[in-house]
């Protein structure tokens, strides 16, 4: 099973644990494992540990995945940069299919 990273906006959006939650469930429903650093990166946290942690995780996986606003995010153009980089897999949210 491919292991894809969500990648989106997520300072300043009040709504993003909700549109993470939502791509995670419907990556889920492809027959993906999603990582969702909304769910393992407290709200609170410090903006880079958080892209720490983010980052490590997203390491791991197999591609990523972008949601809309993506480019509206510094931390999400950095781990795009990144993944591009080492050659991941990158898909707009709706093309992983």
């Amino acid at each position: 099973m491919k292991k894809i990273y969500i990648c989106g906006k997520v300072t300043g959006d009040p709504n993003y644990y909700k549109k993470f939650l939502e791509e995670e469930d419907r990556l889920y429903s492809l027959g993906y494992y999603p990582v969702n650093p909304a769910a393992f990166i407290s709200a609170n946290e410090e903006w880079a540990k958080a892209m720490r942690t983010a980052i490590r995780e997203m390491l791991l996986c197999d591609g990523v995945s972008l949601l809309p606003d993506w480019k509206k995010s510094k931390g999400a153009k950095i781990e795009v940069q990144l993944a591009k980089k080492l050659g991941m897999d990158i898909r707009d949210n709706k093309k992983w299919i």
